[in-house]
């Protein structure tokens, strides 16, 4: 673990329904995939909660949705657990004429345990459920399976990449208390990714999530992929609240 990463941060304690969590919440060890998947821009813009995010176009009329598996190995506060992000890459619209804000703007995140639930859902609002999520190793490929309520909701499978030191920020999107909550992840770790299509797939289950995106009209061919073998990440409080 590279210690220089956490060193210097201001640690804040909240209490969430008599759970202490520290933020920023520091994730000493952690493992992911991640791949995007094209899907006619229209109807991904109706699940948006807002005009105000407009999905991020690969070419006019087509979004993105990506997918994204982790397996968080050491996690302050919160312990270990998995996570399965099903997420929209979108843009804050400003006003005229000034750039719009980046960020992910998350469907479903499935995790693992009830203490990685709780926070994220009170505090953030990120729409978390307690899931099966599990990982395996299918020669070149890594695979994650989602499931929950007895019933299967996606397999996703990654080809796993040769990695290299990177380090990298982005923001999460969130509905709470009538706003936009936009929240900085810091993450450093071994990473690739790769444009080269192809390199993912993902098979859709039975349960109503696998319905939902079924109806999103996600193509079966990825854009991207990208493999992380080991990262720490610093997860912060929300930073913004915007209006809808």
């Amino acid at each position: 673990m590279d210690k220089t990463f956490f060193a210097g941060i201001k640690i804040e304690e909240i209490d969430v329904s008599g759970v202490r969590i520290r933020f920023p919440i520091c994730y000493f060890d952690s493992s992911t995939i991640v791949a995007s998947f094209p899907a006619p821009a229209a109807k991904v813009q109706e699940v948006l909660p807002s005009n105000k995010l407009k999905p991020v176009q690969l070419m006019p009329g087509t979004a993105a949705i990506a997918l994204a598996a982790m397996e968080h190995r050491d996690v302050d506060s919160l312990g270990p657990y998995n996570e399965f992000g099903i997420m929209v890459p979108v843009v804050y619209e400003t006003a005229d004429n000034v750039p719009g804000l980046p960020g992910v703007y998350f469907l479903h995140l499935p995790v693992t345990t009830e203490e990685a639930r709780l926070g994220g859902v009170e505090i953030h609002g990120y729409p978390k459920f307690i899931a099966g999520i599990s990982f395996e190793d299918a020669g070149e490929m890594r695979r994650c399976r989602v499931r929950a309520e007895g019933k299967d909701i996606i397999t996703l499978e990654v080809r796993k990449l040769v990695t290299e030191p990177q380090s990298s920020e982005f923001y999460t999107y969130t509905v709470k208390d009538g706003q936009l909550l936009r929240t900085l992840v810091q993450q450093q770790g071994q990473v690739s990714a790769s444009d080269v299509s192809g390199g993912a797939s993902f098979t859709l289950g039975d349960h109503p999530i696998a319905e939902e995106l079924q109806a999103l009209g996600m193509d079966k061919t990825s854009v991207l992929h990208q493999y992380t073998s080991q990262s720490q990440s610093m997860f912060h409080l929300p930073g913004e609240r915007l209006p809808l």
